[in-house]
């Protein structure tokens, strides 16, 4: 097992000072799972460590991905079937069941889909935008408010999960 070490951290181009990086990694080093266990380093830095083929090989991470992407167009409610479908040909792919031009033909339909809902996204704020300007601005702030603050709970809930999942890759891979 690999162990996160001041240098790699450097070596990786890591945003955090020289400083903090001795402050938080011991001399010695810690293994991916004392790096996910410091509450002390935010969650997207913890992933950042730990999201790379060096820890984590790169099936594992392409099925993590396949995990979070479900659980994102789960949250997101009746996704595009082209976005499920690539998840589905990535998962296939990762096990060995897939060809790299099926892959590539699945992304290829999943970034239309999302083109294509991101056009309808932008109509129905500018119609709805249009329609709603003077009682919106009433509410705006409010509404702004909270969904920051709905955003951010998902968020740090989401990256807990992935935390978790991304521990218990690394015990397995450990056995």
């Amino acid at each position: 097992m690999i162990k996160i070490t001041q240098q790699l951290l450097r070596d990786w181009g890591a945003c955090y000072t020289d400083e903090r990086i001795d402050a938080t990694v011991p001399v010695d080093g810690l293994t991916p799972i004392q790096v996910l266990d410091r509450s002390d380093v935010s969650a997207e830095d913890r992933l950042w460590v730990v999201l790379r083929e060096s820890v984590i090989p790169e099936r594992e991470m392409r099925l993590l991905a396949c995990k979070w992407a479900r659980e994102a167009l789960a949250v997101a409610g009746n996704p595009d079937p082209r976005s499920v479908a690539a998840v589905d040909c990535a998962e296939r792919f990762a096990r060995g069941e897939a060809t790299t031009e099926e892959l590539g033909t699945a992304r290829d339909a999943a970034r239309g889909a999302a083109r294509h809902a991101a056009r309808a996204a932008a109509w129905a704020a500018a119609r709805d935008a249009a329609r709603h300007a003077a009682w919106a601005a009433a509410w705006a702030a409010a509404r702004d408010a909270a969904w920051a603050a709905a955003r951010a709970a998902a968020r740090d809930a989401a990256r807990d999960a992935q935390i978790a999942d991304c521990k218990s890759v690394i015990e397995k891979l450990s056995c």
